[in-house]
């Protein structure tokens, strides 16, 4: 398991060390502090004396562990054998295509920085799981997990592009595309949807569960989650955890639920105090009461899983935007027509590293993030399927209820409605009295 929390770089013609100011910027992220990649290493420190260029990277480290052989946040999941040694060589030798097209067939969840003498290299994986901002200059160029941390130094952050490689030169941009299909609408036939929907997530679910030592499925009940822990149930040992505020309708369905499946979960109650705590911790990055309010979930998850030594947070991220889970498509589609539900959901899956770098902001200090429903290969197969097999004028995610009453989950589960986190937990409403009073100390 990879314990890399974040990356930082700067290549500069300069003495100061700005490196050390980046990551320290991003502390929080750094359970078990920071480390710089060793001279052994083309991705290395180098520091050649007054006057010469030094190109230096350094990682945040969430816990003690064995580094990539290349500064890496996050993991590749298949294929189980990637061949990282043979990325970086293409990498440092300029074959960005034969790079790119290496990466073509990878399904992970990363971001990569490599330095070499006076150009540094980006790569993020399909759907941007993992933050990756730069600046260039033309005598610095730096990059970092975190968009603050290089503003907090004076400068400019751009994000770097998802799906790509992106090579930086003082003087010189090039950006090199990673493949990601995306075809036409035409799967119709409703239960091979739903059969090949169930295979490729059971493939989604072995990779990334043979990466952690222990992962814990944060778990509501509903439609998404049940379904991974159904499937999750037959890979490996994996405990639901189930939150809320005390009375809150997720801690009270979420546990009839994990019951009416037979798994083995823990009932979290948490305090209103848990909920302020977490708001302030990440209220200075995350400014929308709606997001806050889904952060501080996603905190508080990761902090309990990492309390009971667990390396992984499983969620059903994306799995609304796949098939069609939120209102809003209902709506475009009853107004506005399959065109109009297709052109919303297709928007929102390409725009979704927004909300995933949300969670992995608020998740990072305690676990990796495990998103069985980002498989690249999950999300190319998706993105085909037609709207009328997720969405009609009666029904959401139709496509994913027919997977469920294929596994056999009850009835109650397979027509649960969608309940949003925030919402359900109860943890929305305190932010918002919080909001609205922010000098109220009660509890």
């Amino acid at each position: 398991m990879n314990p890399v929390s974040g990356l930082a770089a700067y290549l500069g013609r300069g003495e100061e060390d700005k490196l050390t100011k980046i990551l320290q910027q991003m502390r929080r992220r750094a359970t078990y502090g920071y480390t710089l990649y060793s001279e052994c290493s083309d991705a290395c420190i180098r520091d050649e004396g007054e006057g010469s260029q030094q190109a230096k990277v350094g990682v945040c480290l969430r816990f003690e562990g064995e580094l990539p052989s290349l500064p890496m946040h996050g993991e590749i999941y298949e294929p189980e054998q990637f061949d990282l040694e043979r990325l970086h060589l293409l990498l440092m030798n300029g074959c960005f295509d034969e790079a790119a097209e290496l990466l073509n067939s990878v399904d992970g969840a990363y971001s990569m920085i490599i330095v070499g003498k006076d150009e540094v290299t980006l790569i993020r994986d399909h759907l941007g799981q993992k933050p990756l901002y730069y600046t260039q200059k033309t005598d610095y160029i730096a990059a970092a997990s975190e968009k603050a941390a290089l503003e907090a130094l004076g400068f400019d952050a751009i994000e770097a592009p998802k799906a790509s490689i992106l090579y930086l030169s003082y003087d010189e941009k090039q950006h090199y595309p990673i493949k990601v299909e995306r075809g036409e609408p035409s799967i119709d036939n409703l239960d091979a949807a739903a059969e090949a929907v169930l295979k490729l997530l059971k493939r989604s679910l072995k990779a990334r569960l043979s990466k952690p030592e222990s992962t814990v499925l944060g778990f509501s009940g509903g439609l998404d989650s049940a379904i991974l822990a159904k499937l999750a149930s037959c890979e490996k040992n994996v405990k639901m955890l189930c939150i809320g505020i005390e009375g809150s309708r997720d801690l009270e369905w979420s546990s009839r639920a994990a019951e009416l499946l037979g798994l083995d979960f823990e009932a979290y109650i948490i305090q209103v105090e848990d909920v302020k705590k977490a708001s302030s911790r990440l209220r200075n990055t995350i400014f929308n009461p709606l997001n806050l309010s889904i952060a501080v979930g996603v905190e508080l998850m990761a902090s309990r899983a990492r309390e009971e030594g667990y390396e992984s947070l499983m969620l059903g991220q994306l799995a609304d935007e796949l098939f069609g889970g939120y209102m809003r498509y209902q709506n475009a589609y009853k107004l506005k027509g399959v065109g109009e539900l297709q052109k919303l959901m297709v928007e929102d899956v390409l725009s979704s590293q927004r909300g995933l770098e949300r969670d992995e902001y608020a998740s990072a200090p305690y676990v990796d993030l495990c998103l069985p429903y980002a498989s690249k290969p999950l999300v190319e197969y998706a993105l085909k399927i037609h709207p009328e097999l997720k969405v009609d004028a009666n029904r959401r995610k139709i496509v994913l209820r027919r997977a469920a009453e294929m596994l056999n989950l009850p009835r109650e589960i397979v027509d649960a409605p969608k309940k949003a986190l925030q919402y359900s937990t109860g943890i929305h409403k305190i932010i918002i009295e919080e909001t609205r009073n922010p000098y109220n100390t009660s509890k």
